[in-house]
């Protein structure tokens, strides 16, 4: 709203003074051709203090610097509004016009660096800015002709309004200083608006630096929130790495050791190769926990693929415990590593869930793609099963990690127990191909 009114006052304002200049020499030139008319050319000549360098001249001169203010000003408002640089030059040029201007009415009037001054006001924004101000300020005290004629000898305007009749000389100076006085009052209207204009920047900067303020303590708190949850997060997977590898290596190792017990007097030479199986399952278990614990990710599926990490676990299972496994895997399933990460810990699992809590003699293991696209993932035990399914620490977080991949994933109890999931292969597939 303020920015209407202040660009409303600039352009009074310089109208005004333009005019004044402009007025002040077409009086003199008006009273110049009234006195020849008259022919008292050497009675006026003689009353003056000085006479004025050729006054046509004069308003040509006057003219033509209005128009270059004009030029300025439309160079600030509509070309430079941006270019601060350019804006301080064109505000120097007017301040060289100004004074140009008043030398030609012999500084008869001075209103015009009012003009000057405001737009300083409005444009600089540096600490140059007071310093301008107060030069200025000088300029327009020295420039009073009360001041300046005692000094310089100046041709005075009263002396050309006296010439005209008393009404006529009234009507001229009461033009004549509401013209100025009107000048004056627009240029201190001009700098109230600019300054509640700044007060107003200043107070939508201090808003914004308290919702900033805000927003910052917010994000702050969010930050502390999501530290927090990331340690829960990563307490989590690291209790389930940790149960998945360590469990399923302590399964292999008991029922080992079960194993080489009941052989140990009837078959040595069977029973030391089991334990030298055993050996190898504890070790590698060692290795994933170390894993788990450093990385978070994988053993076996970082250094081979999927189907391999698979069937190397099942044929040291196998090794180990004695049990029956069976199984078919399938290569070739573009998945991620995180990816077969999860499908490898489901599968080690279920195996560990069907030795130690099924009893189980024989397992079937399935994983193949279905013919809708789908990996598909069955391991089906032989063992005693359950009456009730109850999410355990192990199912659960077989669920969590088959949902993590975007898969699904049930469990069956009927003549032993059966873990199937299945995890969409399409979008995985599109994406490695482009």
């Amino acid at each position: 709203m303020n920015d209407n009114k202040i660009r409303k006052i600039k352009y009074v304002m310089l109208g005004i003074n333009i005019f004044a200049i402009i007025f002040i020499l077409i009086l003199i030139n008006t009273t110049t051709t009234l006195v020849c008319i008259d022919n008292n050319a050497r009675v006026f000549i003689n009353s003056l203090q000085k006479l004025p360098y050729k006054p046509t001249r004069l308003l040509i001169l006057s003219i033509l610097g209005s128009i270059l203010l004009i030029f300025t000003f439309y160079l600030r408002q509509f070309v430079f509004e941006k270019n601060k640089k350019n804006i301080l030059l064109t505000i120097l040029f007017d301040a060289a016009i100004s004074i140009l201007l008043m030398k030609l009415v012999d500084f008869n009037y001075n209103g015009i660096i009012l003009w000057v001054l405001a737009n300083v006001v409005y444009y600089i924004e540096s600490k140059n800015k007071y310093i301008a101000i107060t030069v200025g300020v000088l300029l327009y005290i020295l420039t009073t002709f009360s001041i300046l004629d005692v000094y310089v000898n100046l041709f005075s305007l009263s002396e050309y309004i006296n010439y005209f009749p008393k009404q006529i000389r009234q009507i001229i100076l009461t033009f004549y200083y509401t013209l100025t006085g009107f000048n004056l009052i627009c240029f201190i209207v001009f700098c109230v608006l600019v300054i509640q204009e700044q007060r107003g920047r200043i107070n939508e900067i201090n808003a914004l630096y308290k919702k900033l303020s805000v927003a910052n303590e917010e994000l702050k708190q969010l930050a502390d929130i999501k530290e927090k949850m990331g340690e829960t997060k990563e307490r989590n997977r690291l209790a389930r790495e940790i149960h998945d590898t360590l469990g399923h290596s302590l399964t292999a190792i008991s029922f080992g050791v079960d194993a080489c017990l009941a052989t140990l007097d009837k078959d040595p030479v069977s029973t030391k190769e089991k334990l030298q199986v055993i050996s190898e399952v504890a070790k590698s278990g060692i290795k994933e926990v170390r894993t788990s614990v450093t990385t978070l990710r994988a053993d076996s599926s970082e250094e081979l693929s999927l189907s391999k990490s698979i069937i190397e676990m099942i044929e040291k299972t196998i090794h180990a415990t004695g049990i029956q496994i069976n199984y078919t895997i399938e290569k070739n399933f573009n998945l991620e590593k995180y990816e077969e990460n999860a499908i490898y810990r489901v599968v080690q699992e279920s195996i560990t869930n069907a030795i130690r809590h099924g009893h189980a003699s024989i397992i079937d293991i399935n994983l193949i793609k279905d013919e809708k696209n789908n990996l598909f993932l069955e391991i089906k035990d032989n063992g005693i099963g359950c009456k009730k399914i109850k999410p355990g620490f192990g199912t659960r977080h077989m669920k969590e990690r088959i949902e993590s991949i975007k898969g699904s994933i049930e469990y069956i109890n009927n003549k032993g127990f059966t873990v199937r999931a299945k995890v969409p292969l399409r979008d995985r597939e599109k994406n490695k191909n482009d």
